[in-house]
């Protein structure tokens, strides 16, 4: 949870590194216990955008983590593949222009989801979500304790509530609202919002994409 807004803060401290390292270790028992192949296809910090307060400080320690972590994975000969390529600027290794067609277009959206916590995926902190989930979290412990130990192991019951109840459910009901975004658009205005993608019109990260060469060779 290093590389994630809800994460604790990456320090470089011995004890961070030794957790990445036990974290990997654990993962990859059976593997190695069978002398079977491992391979890591879908990780990735999240990333803040450049208007978010210490956006700087935070994405260089993101960063770090992530090297440290491919610096496990050059240890135990682990290939990987990084997740992901392009993006609208969460984690991508290239991402649209806050200034696109698209990114202006959807802005609003994005703030209303990160307000209610509909994504779930680089989910951040919701002052307003979490006054209406806590005390139904608290309440589901109480009466039933078993809850927090559902599988998969590493979710408690906030994680359950929302991905059931959140992510689903509800981010179901503004998929409406999403699309009328695009109402009333002519197939130039659409076809601006597709060029929005095209790697000429993106922003490489170069941080990241730094840090991925350093480790990339055989």
């Amino acid at each position: 949870m290093y590389g994630f807004p809800t994460g604790e803060m990456y320090q470089g401290t011995q004890a961070q590194k030794d957790k990445l390292e036990r974290q990997y270790l654990r993962k990859e028992e059976f593997m190695r216990e069978n002398n079977l192949p491992a391979w890591n296809g879908e990780f990735g910090p999240v990333y803040e955008p450049e208007t978010a307060p210490n956006a700087e400080e935070i994405n260089q320690a993101r960063c770090e983590m992530l090297g440290q972590q491919l610096s496990v994975y050059d240890k135990y000969q682990v290939p990987w593949s990084i997740w992901l390529y392009k993006d609208i600027g969460v984690q991508g290794m290239v991402y649209t222009n806050p200034q696109s067609k698209w990114n202006r277009t959807i802005q609003p959206f994005l703030e209303k989801k990160k307000k209610y916590r509909l994504d779930a995926w680089g989910v951040h902190r919701s002052e307003e979500a979490e006054a209406a989930l806590n005390p139904l979290i608290k309440w589901i412990d109480e009466i039933c304790p078993q809850a927090k130990h559902a599988y998969p192991g590493p979710w408690d019951t906030e994680r359950h509530l929302l991905r059931a109840v959140v992510q689903t459910f509800l981010s179901e009901q503004f998929s409406d609202e999403f699309a009328e975004q695009f109402r009333g658009m002519d197939y130039k205005e659409l076809d601006e919002l597709a060029h929005s993608f095209h790697f000429s019109e993106c922003i490489q990260r170069g941080s990241l994409n730094k840090i991925l060469m350093a480790h990339a060779p055989v």
